[in-house]
């Protein structure tokens, strides 16, 4: 009798779970932004980091409830439309050969100065960010999926900073090569380490030894030039048709040429064309902040190695101890000191105008 209740009572608890439904999707309380400020220059366009989702089932739908300012107080003004000339599509330096090309895929448009993506949850901020009066705002989303809905309050603070004309995203290098039979040793090189580092200043006012970007036009008013102006440590430029392309398998690495429209090469300098920034915009190699390295090198020809400048910096050696040291990179026909300079930009124009792009290679002189 009493094994017959036993299996009673377990057929019944069974039958309860079984019309029990099964948990369907979740959604973790504790997703939260991988920002806990997004700092963002205005007038540029920017995406943030993904939010964390903490294991929740995807797919998720994120969307913008709102904003505050720091007290609380609801202000939306990122959200006011403005309008702006924007790129409908990315340029492609393989196909988007004339100006004509690349302007149709501009247009005028009544844009917000923050979108988010409803998949991702990134938040894309756009060029309307300039027309912004206040910096700092809350973020208050929400996020849903087929388990069920989350406000997220305060989610993340978003703070605009003063507009960038030029950005330094990654590693910028000015380098002598010395050549051997065998390959090359490297000399010196001269660096901007990115957006960090101490020397942009320098950079952007032209006392840099080795990098100097500055503006000097605001025609074209829309469009970008971008004037690129190789030189000795002196300061002597060196003729364009010494400077190539960074060969690359079949082909070249990424370069400012693949970023223009309807170049012009002039005998001392080159410039490039594009009809709305930021340039560079076209990466055929490389992704995210590496996407701006531009490389090119100098033909063996173009400079001569300073051997008194360079010793008297990296000495001190005895005469015997610096020929030797200078033996494997000597021209046996001439006796000159094979080299050749090593370019790689590493910078972002977010602004319209002419802008001047020199670098000075370290321990040169023009080969005259």
């Amino acid at each position: 009798m009493k094994k017959s209740i036993y299996q009673l009572l377990i057929v019944s608890f069974l039958g309860v779970i079984s019309c029990t439904p099964p948990e369907i999707g979740y959604l973790s309380e504790n997703v939260h932004s991988t920002q806990d400020t997004i700092s963002v220059p205005r007038g540029t366009f920017t995406v943030s980091a993904r939010p964390a989702i903490e294991n929740s089932t995807a797919p998720l739908n994120w969307e913008i409830i709102g904003f505050t300012d720091m007290d609380g107080n609801p202000n939306n003004e990122l959200l006011e439309t403005h309008e702006i000339r924007i790129w409908k599509e990315a340029f492609n330096g393989d196909t988007d050969t004339t100006m004509a090309l690349a302007e149709a895929k501009l247009e005028l448009s009544e844009e917000p100065s923050i979108m988010m993506n409803e998949i991702s949850g990134e938040f894309a901020f756009t060029q309307a960010t300039k027309f912004v009066q206040n910096s700092l705002f809350k973020a208050d989303v929400q996020v849903s999926n087929i388990k069920g809905e989350k406000l997220l309050q305060d989610f993340t603070v978003i703070k605009l900073e003063p507009f960038n004309a030029v950005e330094f995203p990654t590693e910028m290098r000015s380098r002598l090569l010395l050549d051997k039979d065998n390959g090359n040793t490297i000399a010196h090189t001269g660096v901007i380490t990115g957006p960090d580092d101490e020397n942009i200043p320098s950079v952007l006012d032209g006392t840099n030894p080795y990098f100097s970007i500055q503006k000097i036009s605001n025609e074209p008013a829309n469009s970008v030039q971008v004037d690129m102006i190789i030189q000795d440590s002196y300061g002597n430029t060196v003729d364009t048709d010494e400077i190539t392309f960074y060969p690359s398998g079949s082909s070249y690495l990424q370069n400012y040429h693949d970023n223009s429209v309807e170049t012009i090469e002039g005998e001392k300098s080159t410039s490039f064309f594009l009809p709305a920034p930021p340039f560079p915009q076209y990466a055929r190699n490389y992704s995210g902040n590496s996407s701006y390295l531009m490389y090119y090198l100098s033909k063996g020809s173009a400079f001569v190695v300073d051997k008194e400048a360079y010793e008297a910096d990296k000495g001190p050696k005895t005469d015997a101890e610096w020929e030797e040291f200078w033996a494997p990179f000597r021209d046996p026909e001439t006796g000159k000191i094979r080299n050749h300079a090593y370019i790689r930009w590493g910078i972002k124009i977010n602004d319209s105008g002419t802008w001047e792009l020199k670098m000075k290679i370290p321990y040169t002189k023009l080969d005259e």
